[in-house]
Parts: structure tokens; sequence; C-alpha cells
């Protein structure tokens, strides 16, 4: 009797370090409220595996995944801190900090502007000239609605030609399709393999016109913290941009594993749109630069470019200078990248 009692004891001895360890990691967690750009799809797969796949709870995070209702929102809630980090358009990004928002863009997360305007064939568009007498599907919120001025002066068409028609996200593909209105918003990752797959199934021909294509060659959605943040808690910061972009690259290797990781966590998810989707937005990760500096790296040159686009097309007064939108402190190089 006295052994077992020994022996307890002892077990408890050892166990209670674990047992404290254990709980002192679960306090340390740091709870994040993570804001994506819009609703959940192919494209957000990495952001699942940084979460499912312990990304972040390795970094000491316990991390709450948002789905967004546009860009604008992505920005905005930064901003009034109803959001500890987010992922959207950096355009907009930057309309919001014209506006004195403190959002900021800490790593990159396509590195071209993957935007622009979905319509079917039948349509007649060709040229961005085409957009004018059309319907427009879209709301205040959708980064389409915001970037169309910058799209129109940047390739030549009047905006004002084109016809608003308000409407949630969830019923533009239906009025799409039904031919309610002639084009909607789209982002590479998202709704243009989307709108692709679904217009195949219909025997329709979903075609679509890149902001790039327009004279808008700028960085795409990018990784966003409030400014106070990356001030008073960079080690918070230093652990979360690490944490998506090493996300980031075991999706690149992993695609397969990546995608059912994604599948699991979102099994009412269309199988492949989902796929399709996640293809095209991880081709949009990296480049010459993330590849030799980092995944999420901003190029001075790409930056400084992408606002000076925003301060032409938006008319920011007074301009934003592209020196205070963004910090490349957190990033760092990704092995076997």
């Amino acid at each position: 009797m006295k052994t077992m009692k020994h022996w307890f004891g002892l077990a408890l001895v050892f166990a209670f370090p674990l047992l404290s360890a254990t709980i002192i990691k679960s306090e340390a967690a740091d709870k994040i409220k993570f804001q994506l750009d819009w609703i959940i799809e192919g494209k957000h797969v990495p952001f699942f595996v940084a979460r499912d796949k312990g990304f972040f709870e390795k970094n000491g995070l316990d991390v709450t995944l948002l789905e967004g209702k546009g860009s604008a929102n992505s920005a905005t809630f930064i901003d009034l801190g109803q959001a500890d980090y987010s992922y959207g358009d950096f355009l907009t990004a930057v309309q919001v900090m014209s506006k004195g928002g403190k959002n900021r863009a800490i790593g990159v997360g396509m590195t071209f502007n993957g935007g622009g305007f979905i319509f079917l064939d039948s349509a007649g568009i060709k040229t961005a000239k085409d957009l004018e007498g059309k319907s427009f599907g879209t709301n205040p919120s959708d980064f389409a609605y915001v970037l169309l001025p910058a799209a129109a002066a940047a390739s030549g068409f009047d905006p004002n030609k084109v016809v608003i028609k308000t409407m949630e996200p969830a019923v533009r593909t239906p009025a799409l399709f039904e031919g309610k209105i002639d084009i909607m918003s789209g982002t590479n990752g998202s709704s243009i393999q989307r709108m692709a797959v679904l217009g195949k199934r219909q025997g329709k021909n979903v075609k679509y016109l890149f902001f790039r294509d327009m004279g808008l060659e700028t960085y795409g959605h990018v990784l966003q913290a409030r400014e106070d943040r990356i001030k008073n808690n960079p080690e918070q910061v230093q652990r979360v941009v690490p944490a998506v972009s090493d996300a980031w690259a075991w999706s690149l290797k992993n695609p397969k594993d990546a995608f059912e990781i994604f599948m699991k966590a979102n099994p009412q998810k269309d199988r492949d749109i989902s796929l399709a989707q996640m293809e095209a937005g991880l081709g949009d990760v990296v480049d010459q630069e993330t590849k030799s500096q980092g995944l999420g790296y901003m190029k001075e040159s790409m930056m400084k470019k992408s606002v000076e686009i925003a301060n032409k097309y938006f008319k920011l007064s007074p301009a934003v200078d592209y020196k205070t939108t963004y910090v490349n402190e957190f990033i760092r190089k990704n092995p076997g990248m």
C-alpha cells in the first residue's frame, strides 16, 4: 500500500508540471479575431491550414476566422478595432488610410491585383469601354465598386454610364446568369473561378476583365493590422505574420492535403469550385520578391506605384505617402521556398 502511495505521489509530482505547462500555454495564447475579405472560399485555404494544421497554435495564437463582406470592411474593421488582423484589397485599404485610417499592410498575399469584372460572353464586352451602358450588380462595400472610378480613369470609360444596381452578394450570381445584370465584381481565386465552373455547368461562357489590364497594375490583397498594434505589440505581429506565411508555404508544397483540410472545415462548399479557387489563389502568393525575400514581402517600387495609382484615381487629398502604408519588418524567409 505504501508503495502504491509512493508511486502515486511521484506521478502527481511529474504530472503537475505538465498540467501546469498546458494551462500556461492555454492562458498565454492570444485570442485573435481575423477578418477575411469575403465569404469563405478556396482562396482562403491557407488560413484554414494555419488554424487547423497548428501554425497559429504553435505561435501562441487562438484565432477566430471571420467571414467577410468586402475589402472596405476588412480595412475599416481594423481601423475601428473591430478586428485584430484582416485580409483585403490594398487599394481599398489605402482609401481608408486617406481618411485617417490607421490600418497598415503587414504582408502581401496577392502579388498582383487579381480583381476585375465578370460577365457572360453574350454581353458583348471586349474592352473596358464596353462597360458603359451595362448594369453592374454591386454595393458600396464591394471592392470593385470602390475601384470603379480608378478603373474608368485608367482605361478611359465613363463610370457614370455604368448602371449601378445595388444588391447583396448572394443574389448577384443568379442575377448575372438570369440576365438581370450584365457585370459583377470578381477576383482571381474567388468569384472568377466560381462563375467559370457554374457557367460551364449551364453551358454559358464566362469572361472577365482584370483591373491590371485596365491600367491598375498594383498589389492585390494584403494582410493588415492597426498601426498602434504594430508599434505597441510587435511581438504578437511577429507571430501572426510568420504563422500565415508558413501556412501559405505549406499549402504550396502540399496542395492536396491543404485542400482536404479546408473541405473538412467547410464540407458544404463545392469541391470543384473550391479546388479551382485554391489553385488560382496559391498562384498569386509567389513572385520573384516573395520567393527570395519571404512570402508576404512587399517591394518598395510596387508599393509606391500602387499608392500613386490610388492617389491619382481616387483623387485623395491630401495624398497618401506610400512609406506610411506598409511595413516589411515582420517578413522572414520561408524554408524551401
